[in-house]
């Protein structure tokens, strides 16, 4: 006779399933929060990285303007419209931008974030444990049953 009767076979499987499903969804929630705020932080440090750009080309400017008379012109013409005595403006259209792709910057992941960029480890886990455990205690019950009659 073996060592588990059907009844005590199928419900340690059946609890080592149950307990799989919960983290299994307990990992899928916490690899969604974490891919959302690796998300939010990457733009984050884009934006921080295209304020610091425009930051430098301000600096640039009021240093052009407090020691330059001609840049002090300019800036009148362009941003004003001032024009000197006997001028005429003509304007065109400025060209479109060009289009740049945007990279996502690399974001350092923890051993835990790996885990959770599985996309389909935290449902995969109870099927995993629960075949597992089936195979595992058959195999356990026919050496049993082997020890029994042997």
């Amino acid at each position: 006779m073996g060592v588990f009767s059907t009844r005590s076979f199928w419900l340690p499987l059946l609890v080592a399933t149950l307990v799989a499903a919960f983290f299994g969804a307990v990992l899928a929630r916490r690899g969604r929060v974490l891919d959302r705020m690796a998300r939010r932080e990457a733009s984050l440090q884009a934006r921080v990285r295209e304020l610091e750009r425009e930051n430098e080309r301000l600096r640039a400017q009021r240093d052009a303007l407090l020691s330059s008379p001609e840049a002090v012109e300019r800036a009148a013409r362009e941003e004003f419209g001032y024009t000197a005595p006997g001028e005429i403006v003509t304007e065109f259209a400025p060209p479109p931008p060009p289009r740049t792709r945007t990279q996502r910057a690399p974001t350092q992941v923890e051993a835990w974030g790996r885990v959770f960029a599985w996309r389909g480890f935290p449902f995969a886990l109870p099927a995993a444990v629960f075949v597992l455990s089936a195979v595992l205690l058959t195999v356990w019950n026919l050496v049993c049953r082997g020890a029994d009659t042997g």
